[in-house]
């Protein structure tokens, strides 16, 4: 396996042809995508507030919509109904077809068990989309809880050993929230990170996003009320 090269530090608007996962187009989605599994959140929220359900910390919330599947787990259920910022972690990928995934599967239910070791992880959304490609959504507390969680030994392992194998490329999206879940913001990008592990050696960039910057690549508001919520499918 080829080691990785240093980042290259992109534009906040600059495309590089050889590296489509770094393609600003993938903006307005992904914070879409990003926006939607917080909407699944607040959703929650909003059914144990009401007494329809009860949030029991680590307890995986599943359904499908359209026969897709949908997860969500809460780690602090005291701690994610606070008013305050919050910060978040967009992750996704582009999984390689014809290969073993089984490796992936048992990774990703070691990482979930992992985030009760680490407690500034307040919750976990996750979103199957078409072709088993996925999105995935991390609320946690201060930005140092990035740096305990990529410093987890079952994450590490992943990262160094698993994603170059079954993934084609990754692109994670850092931002921050305004005043928490149980406000009315949509996530502000901070920070887009990429790894293109179809190069060789493997290919890594990172992107800082200034405010206006953000919203301009985000595009106009996005308002899908096309899918059922977790308050219907629970």
């Amino acid at each position: 396996m080829t080691a990785p090269a240093g980042p290259v530090e992109l534009a906040p608007d600059e495309t590089t042809a050889a590296h489509p996962c770094a393609d600003v187009a993938h903006y307005p989605r992904d914070l879409a995508l990003m926006n939607y599994l917080l909407q699944d959140m607040r959703a929650l929220i909003r059914s144990a507030a009401a007494g329809r359900r009860t949030i029991t910390a680590h307890e995986r919330v599943e359904w499908r919509v359209h026969d897709l599947l949908r997860r969500t787990i809460v780690c602090d259920p005291d701690a994610i109904v606070d008013a305050r910022t919050m910060h978040v972690v967009g992750f996704f990928s582009d999984r390689a077809i014809d290969v073993d995934r089984t490796p992936l599967y048992d990774a990703e239910d070691g990482l979930l068990d992992r985030l009760r070791h680490h407690r500034g992880m307040l919750s976990y959304s996750s979103m199957e989309l078409i072709d088993d490609h996925w999105a995935n959504l991390v609320i946690h507390d201060a930005p140092s809880d990035r740096d305990d969680w990529r410093a987890d030994p079952v994450h590490t392992a992943a990262v160094n050993d698993i994603s170059p194998t079954v993934y084609n490329s990754v692109r994670i999206h850092i931002g921050c929230l305004l005043d928490g879940v149980v406000g009315s913001n949509t996530i502000l990008l901070e920070r887009s990170a990429y790894f293109d592990y179809q190069s060789s050696p493997h290919w890594q960039a990172t992107r800082a996003l200034p405010g206006a910057i953000s919203e301009r690549l985000a595009g106009p508001p996005h308002h899908d009320n096309s899918l059922p919520d977790l308050e219907e499918h629970r």
